[in-house]
This record gives C-alpha cells, structure tokens and sequence, in this order.
C-alpha cells in the first residue's frame, strides 16, 4: 500500500504515525464530550489522558515487541523497540498500559476511575477503527493467505506490492485482516453510542463491560485469519488477552454492581 506519506530528502513522513495521530484526536473528542457531559473538569480528565497515552503507548509497544515475529531482530537492536512510529503496536498492550496508568492517575487526580474507564472505550473503539487503518497502509497486522476459491478481490483480499510495507507476503492475496479489525472498531463504537442513546442510567462502569463483552468476541475470531507465528496451545496471545479480558470484564461487572448497590443504598 503507501507505507510512507512523502519524503522530503532524507526524511520520511510515514502514513502510519499520521493516521495513528489522527486516531488519538478522534479518540480524545469522543471521550472529552462524553466525561464534560458527567461533570468530570476538562483540564483534570485531559491530564488523566495524557499518562494514559503514555502508558497505552508504552504497553502497546512492549507488548508487540515479546509476541511478534521479530522479537530477536529487536534483541539485537535494542533501540529499534523505541520506534513505534515505525508500526507494531499492540491493540492489546495498549489496553493494559493505558488501564494501569488510567487506574493510578485517576487517584492521583480524585476523579472516578469507573467513569474514566466508560469515556475511554468510547475513544479506545473510534480510535481502534481508524488506527487499524495505519496498519492497512503500513502492511502490518496482515492476514493468512486466502484460498484458491476465495475472491481475489478488494476488499475481500489485500495484496501488498511495496517493498517497503512490513507485509512479509508481498504480491500474495491475503485476508483483510487490518480492514476487519477496523470494522470490529466502528461496529463496538456504534453500539456503544446505541446503548447510551437507549440507558442514560448506566452504572458508571458499565460501557467499558458491554466495550470488552462486544470487542473481544471479534478481535478472537478475526485472529484465526491474521499471520500469527507464535502460539500458545493453538491461541494466539491476542486470543489468551481477549479471553482474559472478558473474564476481567465479568467480575469486574460482579464487584461494580455490589458497589453501586451498596451506595444506593448508602444514599437512602
């Protein structure tokens, strides 16, 4: 595809680092409007955001560089783990470090971290929809090769001819795996945006539940086309987080409606 943007002499603007830009902005209006709406103060949920940036950022890339292929090719250069802008980044990372750094900010700053938690799927799901679009450009996160009776076609199958995409099957059809991914974001995101247009009495906590109960479930099945060397008993790591964090999501759940019940009854 168009991995890098233009080059101007020995620079390189790379499509990937601009679209992911362009996600995070996305990502941070959606939730922006959804915490004010809550009486959460803009500058606090802001700072809140930027170490959760931060740690999303840090944990994404930390997390791509243990399960991806070219784990000893980064061994060896150690300060190529540093370039994210690059691609490889892990959507799955990025949960985990953006929650932590979510989770100890929140308390740092006395704001409630279960309503933190709602604004943030709402960006996290419009900002994965147009993230994953950096990885079609960019060639990476790409899917398994398509049969011969499979529709050789876009978008039912991609073929990267870009010596400098991170596609390591060049001029061979294969899965949209990256448009998929895209589509599970905008999917979530909508439904969401249903829900909360239907129940305008959730439970502070419940959106980041029905967020991990309608995306997990996706990101699971859509792996089974993606390139994925490294497995553990016949999963992908990416498939071990879905399950897990739709497990973390069900007792969360559990102790979140004993909390809220507990302070209705508390209020009475």
């Amino acid at each position: 595809m168009y991995p890098i943007l233009f080059t101007i002499g020995n620079y390189e603007l790379r499509t990937y680092g601009v679209i992911v830009a362009i996600a995070v902005i996305a990502g941070i209006f959606v939730a922006l409007r959804y915490i004010t709406e809550r009486g959460v103060d803009e500058d606090t949920f802001l700072s809140v955001v930027i170490w959760a940036i931060i740690g999303g950022i840090l944990g994404a890339r930390v997390f791509w560089v243990f399960v991806s292929p070219y784990l000893s090719t980064y061994l060896k250069n150690p300060l190529s783990i540093f370039a994210f802008w690059e691609g490889g980044l892990s959507f799955e990372g990025m949960i985990l470090g953006g929650m932590l750094a979510i989770f100890i900010s929140s308390r740092a700053y006395k704001v409630s971290f279960r309503k933190i938690l709602d604004a943030s799927v709402l960006g996290v799901s419009i900002g994965y929809g147009i993230g994953k679009l950096a990885c079609f450009f960019n060639g990476c996160c790409y899917g398994l090769q398509v049969p011969s009776w499979w529709p050789k076609i876009f978008p039912f199958s991609l073929v990267f001819t870009n010596p400098q995409s991170q596609c390591d099957l060049l001029n061979t059809p294969l899965y949209p795996a990256q448009l998929l991914n895209s589509l599970s974001g905008w999917i979530t995101f909508f439904v969401l945006l249903y829900i909360l247009r239907r129940n305008k009495n959730l439970i502070e906590g419940k959106l980041f539940v029905i967020f991990a109960y309608v995306l997990s479930p996706m990101l699971f099945l859509i792996e089974f086309l993606r390139y994925i060397p490294n497995k553990f008993i016949g999963l992908t790591p990416n498939q071990w987080f879905s399950i897990g964090f739709v497990i973390f999501a069900f007792v969360f759940d559990s102790f979140n409606k004993r909390y809220a019940n507990k302070s209705e009854v508390q209020a009475q």
